[in-house]
């Protein structure tokens, strides 16, 4: 392979300035986005701040107190989208209802319930149907102190949300695994559960940056991340790594004209629900058309692991990169699904995309910080994908089908609520 001019500990220098909490909407994240901007500036490149609206949920209030046969509250993280209690909350029986299988929930009409996992579509439409007043949820683990003591909660999809009718909404909290367990020991059978949440309009951003081709300049090639994080911790693995992957690309090819053109792309708001690639597919819809392949980074950089490409189009595609990978002498596997990250979008408007993923620990939590990376892990996975983008710039024509198979369509309309 030859070896280009691609630096990891230039990657770790630049994740390191992102060493805090970007939640989407936020001043934290139009910090990030200026100094992505700056970084793109100081080697020549130009950009720009494509900026949209979105609306989000802030919870106001989220309480879980049992109030039979003792009382006391417990630290509560609210769902999202699911409507609001009275501001005295409800007060019903309470009842623990393990796996929420078909005998547990048989007994659970008009009461709060409480299950071992967080509550999505499928468990809350479960709870819906047996009739719960109220929901709580365990996360956590037995061994857990400090910060790994607070509860998680999760948001109700919001197709299903939409689908529902304000009086249909069960509120729901989660709580610690500690608290659950001393609830059950307690004996708990009545509780009061209090949620008030409001919809909240908030601005993020996409940051563009166009390097033109040559003689297949018509044709568009992206590179994306995303640069938001979860509130939970400062996102150095999910995803500063992935920003800084193609921003070591983009400085490669910046010296290197690729015969098509290359867009690279730093998506915001991607952990609301992939809205930055959505906002870009829904402003650059007249070109779509121009777009042959999308390469997406999202979670990397990582010391232990490995490397997975998750590709949603032809399975053709994997095939290539698998021997565009033997090359580079690079290991990797491959994974022909959609991908809950940005590539998701690109496929849902039929253009063939992939995910560059790397198996990493403390994903949306406050371990994930440029502590656990490796510069020799980012200059790998910078080569691989740079040697991937550089011959696909670069070939006659595109080596494989440029359409979506019908089994991901159907899956992607899902994704999506479409």
């Amino acid at each position: 392979m030859n070896k280009r001019n691609i630096s990891g500990q230039r990657q770790m220098d630049f994740v390191s300035k992102f060493n805090f909490i970007r939640e989407a909407g936020t001043d934290a994240e139009k910090k990030a986005a200026a100094l992505i901007r700056e970084e793109l500036s100081s080697f020549g490149m130009d950009s720009r701040l494509e900026e949209f609206p979105f609306y989000t949920w802030e919870i106001r209030k989220a309480v879980f107190a049992v109030t039979e046969p003792y009382y006391k509250e417990y630290q509560a993280e609210g769902y999202i989208r699911c409507g609001n209690t009275s501001e005295e909350g409800i007060e019903a029986d309470f009842v623990y209802a393990e796996n929420g299988d078909e005998i547990s929930l048989s007994h659970v009409r008009g009461k709060i319930v409480m299950v071992n996992e967080i509550v999505r579509k499928d468990m809350y439409l479960k709870l819906l149907k047996a009739g719960a007043a109220g929901f709580v949820s365990i996360t956590g683990t037995p061994v857990d102190e400090g910060e790994d003591r607070m509860p998680k909660a999760a948001g109700i999809p919001q197709k299903l949300f939409d689908s529902l009718n304000e009086r249909e909404l069960i509120q729901g909290v989660g709580i610690h695994y500690l608290d659950a367990l001393e609830i059950v020991t307690k004996g708990a059978s009545r509780a009061r559960l209090t949620l008030l949440q409001e919809e909240v309009s908030r601005t993020s951003g996409n940051i563009v940056a166009r390097i033109p081709g040559t003689d297949r300049a018509e044709e568009i090639l992206t590179l994306t991340a995303h640069y938001d994080s979860v509130p939970q911790g400062p996102g150095a693995y999910d995803n500063m790594a992935g920003a800084a992957i193609i921003m070591e690309i983009c400085r490669y090819f910046k010296e290197h004209q690729p015969r098509r053109t290359l867009e690279f792309i730093w998506f915001g708001a991607e952990e609301k629900g992939l809205l930055g690639s959505r906002d870009y597919i829904k402003v650059h819809e007249s070109e779509l058309d121009a777009h042959r392949f999308n390469m997406n980074v999202d979670l990397a950089g990582q010391l232990v692991g490995g490397n997975v490409i998750g590709v949603t189009g032809d399975s053709s595609i994997c095939s290539m990169l698998t021997y565009l990978a033997r090359e580079t002498g690079i290991g990797m596997t491959t994974k022909n699904q959609i991908w809950g990250s940005d590539s998701n979008t690109f496929a849902w408007k039929g253009i063939p995309a992939m995910t560059l993923n790397r198996d990493g620990f403390g994903m949306h939590t406050h371990y994930d910080t440029v502590e656990l990376l490796s510069a020799w892990s980012l200059e790998r996975s910078a080569q691989l994908l740079c040697h991937i983008a550089e011959n696909l710039a670069a070939i006659d024509s595109m080596p494989f089908p440029q359409e979506i198979p019908e089994e991901f369509k159907k899956q992607l309309d899902e994704y999506f609520g479409a």
